[in-house]
């Protein structure tokens, strides 16, 4: 009978798993930070993007110094446009589309209800991993009892009363609309690490795939607000210290960090086994709200989330 699994061992049986927990780690946190700029959801996430974008670049120049180390950038000349397809698309899917959603929800509803609403991720990316990546990603019989537990404990947190008092009122909107903002941004974000997946299975790295997308992200971002005449308004709004200065350390915990391990997550393991281990945040967050915000987290909240994340796991157990 074989022993216990040493760190080591246990680091690299399961760097996936691990990696898509601490990104629902981050996010978690930086999630009381996003919801309490004072600036467009919009103007958030390419701020965000830009950021990131610093962080990433000074990461791939520190890595070209190893060693037996290539070109920083060169792997862009390289990728063949099918791959350019694949991440330009999950770029506007997840960095521009599904974060400007995510982050409207947050304004609107506050960081534990929002999170709540992310743990349908999961079941989404299966449904996407499925249609683009085919039977590797089939769902077994027992996960739609996982689907139908995580929809339950999702309600049940929705549901609660007084979760309106975590969002700052900055950016207000009604309940509905700030639901139907955290679904959009689930079917954003699954549709998106289903179409990264593809390009890392041909062997581009999670760091490389990362930078690829956000300077795709920051391009569709730009264009999008300059066509639209956001784009001037957005900049003065960057430009307050009241912005800027939460957003920097942000971007850094949630977007460079968080989507990076998220990259080292879909690559190291299944789709849906990934999605789940990222979209743990309510746990994460519960604790956050009672330490950070002085607030009552009740039975009810708590009951909640760990039903949500039970039929998450519940979701992936036979997955293999």
């Amino acid at each position: 009978m074989p022993g216990p699994l040493s760190l080591t061992e246990l680091l690299g049986a399961y760097k996936g798993e691990l990696a898509g927990l601490a990104a629902a780690a981050s996010w978690a946190i930086t999630s009381l930070i996003f919801s309490r700029v004072p600036a467009p959801a919009g103007a958030i996430t390419l701020f965000k993007n830009v950021a990131s974008c610093g962080f990433l670049l000074l990461t791939l120049l520190a890595f070209s110094l190893l060693p037996g180390s290539t070109s920083p950038l060169g792997f862009l000349f390289e990728l063949s446009p099918q791959a350019w397809v694949y991440l330009g698309l999950s770029s506007l899917a997840g960095l521009v589309i599904g974060d400007t959603f995510y982050f409207r929800s947050l304004q609107i509803l506050g960081p534990r209800r929002t999170l709540a609403i992310s743990t349908l991720t999961p079941p989404l990316g299966v449904l996407c991993g499925w249609l683009l990546l085919g039977s590797v990603e089939t769902l077994p019989l027992v996960a739609w009892g996982g689907m139908a537990l995580t929809l339950v404990g999702v309600i049940w947190i929705i549901r609660e009363k007084g979760g309106d008092k975590e969002a700052q009122g900055v950016f207000p909107g009604s309940v509905k609309a700030g639901i139907w903002y955290g679904l959009l941004g689930c079917v954003g974000q699954a549709a998106a690490a289903a179409l990264a997946k593809i390009p890392m299975n041909a062997g581009l790295s999670p760091l490389k795939a990362t930078f690829a997308r956000m300077l795709v992200a920051i391009a569709l971002g730009t264009a999008i607000a300059a066509v639209n005449g956001k784009l001037p308004g957005w900049v003065r709004q960057l430009k307050d210290r009241r912005s800027w200065l939460p957003l920097l350390p942000a971007s850094f915990l949630g977007t460079f960090l968080g989507v990076w391990l998220c990259m080292i997550a879909y690559q190291h393991a299944k789709l849906g086994v990934a999605i789940t281990m990222h979209s743990t945040s309510p746990i994460f967050v519960l604790p956050l709200a009672f330490f950070v915000l002085r607030q009552r987290v009740s039975l009810r909240a708590i009951i909640g989330a760990v039903i949500a994340v039970a039929g998450i796991f519940l979701l992936f157990e036979k997955s293999g």
